[in-house]
Parts: structure tokens; sequence; C-alpha cells
């Protein structure tokens, strides 16, 4: 495997733990919600500065992962979450700023010169398969059945936000792109209000039921897989956790989300994300996968 390594990437930001998670306020969010903020940047200039063919592969992961958030989203809204205000609100609006996150990924490509991905178009017009019709129907019954089910639903969404906020600051260091380095930056801002909706609902759910975190815990341990892995190839999937989290900033990025999902109730056991996208890494390291990490220039930030 021949990777470059990007030597002047800026060293990861600690993620906010357990107590430094700000309070979620359903009403601020809402009245903030809106397209991805993308003023002062011409998306245009894109065009002018290198992406690589391995940034256009992680790329076009992202953007899959974002479209499909629609999916997500509508598995919860067959589940008790539709009878809870905060959570319905919140939904609607996060499915929104979602599908500009994709439109952005999809943007920066196509100025670039890229075709950007189909699959998640493709994901959506096809039938659906057996077993996940099956997975659907399980998640609405125990749902119905408990709802103390709910917070596995709300602590798998603050593990896959906070994934996506490490992810997309990971690409923002190593693109040698600067729209790249600034769009992601504006992706990770809105990423951390929908990780605070997620985490908050997660304790609140998870601390006042025994039941609520053997729910989550065998569901986790059963099911859980990195984000965008039950659409994306296992290929794609380790290719991206490589790229993005295959050195020794990457890992310790993937040890922090885990140490903050692990101070929920409950959630004392979690290395899942250390433990899958590793796992993944090794396997791509294995198969000989050519990667490149480009050279670049100091961050420009935001």
């Amino acid at each position: 495997m021949s990777t470059t390594s990007n030597t002047s990437a800026a060293p990861a930001t600690p993620s906010r733990t357990f107590e430094e998670v700000p309070a979620f306020n359903i009403d601020k969010f809402i009245s903030a919600s809106r397209p991805l903020d993308l003023s002062g940047i011409r998306l245009e200039d894109a065009a002018k500065y290198p992406l690589s063919p391995s940034e256009v592969r992680v790329m076009r992961y992202m953007q899959d992962t974002e479209f499909y958030t629609v999916h997500y989203m509508k598995a919860l809204m067959e589940t008790h979450a539709l009878a809870d205000n905060e959570a319905r609100a919140f939904m609607v609006c996060w499915g929104y700023e979602e599908c500009f996150h994709g439109r952005a990924l999809a943007r920066i490509q196509e100025v670039c010169g890229h075709e950007p991905s189909r699959r998640s178009i493709d994901e959506f017009a096809r039938p659906r398969k057996s077993t996940e019709v099956l997975q659907d129907f399980g998640g609405r019954l125990l749902s119905f059945l408990s709802k103390d089910f709910l917070a596995t639903h709300m602590t798998w969404g603050a593990i896959n936000e906070l994934t996506a906020i490490h992810a997309y600051s990971r690409l923002a260091e190593l693109s040698a792109n600067p729209i790249v380095d600034q769009v992601m930056r504006r992706i990770v801002k809105d990423e951390r209000r929908h990780f605070a909706f997620y985490y908050q609902q997660g304790k609140r759910r998870l601390q006042h039921s025994v039941l609520a975190q053997r729910m989550a815990s065998l569901s986790l341990k059963a099911l859980w897989e990195p984000v965008g892995g039950s659409m994306a190839p296992t290929e794609d999937r380790d290719f991206v956790g490589a790229y993005l989290f295959g050195d020794e900033s990457g890992r310790a990025r993937l040890a922090e989300v885990d140490a903050t999902i692990a101070k929920l109730p409950g959630m004392e056991w979690f290395n899942l994300v250390s433990k899958h996208t590793n796992e993944g890494t090794r396997r791509c390291l294995a198969a000989g996968t050519p990667m490149h990490r480009p050279e670049r220039a100091a961050s420009t930030g935001d």
C-alpha cells in the first residue's frame, strides 16, 4: 500500500467530553436551522486546487451517507419518536440540513471535474431487501413494546454524529484544497448541533432505565457498524476509515469518540468505533489498496 503521509496536518482537536456537551434547546435549534452556511466561500474556486482520487472516494462515501439520512429518519419516524414533539421537530430539520451537506459534497466533486456518486439514488430506487424489511419491522415492534428502545436509537445517532464530526474534521486537515477545508469545517458546525441532540436524548433515556441500558448495549454489540456501512461495500467503508483514521492522529480521534460515548449511562464498555474502524484499516492495508494523502499548506481555518 503506497501512502503519502501528511506531516503538516493540524493536530487533532479534542472532542467535547460528556460534561461539555451543551444542553439542547429545540426552539433555538429550529430557529437556527438553515441550509449549510457557505457565506464567503466560492465553491467554484475548488477547481483551482488539487483533489486526489483518494479524497474523491472519501467524499463520495460521505455524500451518500448524508443523502441516506432520510432512511434513518424514516425508521425513527415509524417508532414512538414520532409522538415526541421535540424529537419529531428535530428530525425534520436534521434531515433538511443533512441533505445540504450532501449537495455541497457533490458540488465540490463536480467543480473539480469528478462525477458525484449515484449510489444513494440507486439505493432508494432498488427494492428493499428482506433483511432490511425485517430490521425495520423489528425496530418498530420493539419501540411499541417498550418506549425504552428509543434510547437505542438516540445512542446510535450520537455515535454516528460524533463520528461524522471527526471524519469531516480529519478530511479538512488532510486536504490540500482550501475550499474542501473550509466547507468541511462548516459542516462540522452543523454536526455538533446534531450530536448535542442525540447525546442529550440518549443520556436522558438511559439514565432512567436499566432496561434501556441493556437493550442499547445488546443492540449495539449485535448490530452496530460504522456510519454508512449498511449502504456501501465493505471495501469502501474500510478505505474511508483507513484514509481518515489510519494514522496516530486518526486513532486518537476514534478513541475520543469511544470515551465520550462510554460516559453515557450503561455504556462504560463502549469501544466499537475504534474496534470496527481499526479492523477495517487492517483489511485495507492487507489488500494493498493505493492511497494518497496530499501534502498541504497550513490550515486556513474558518
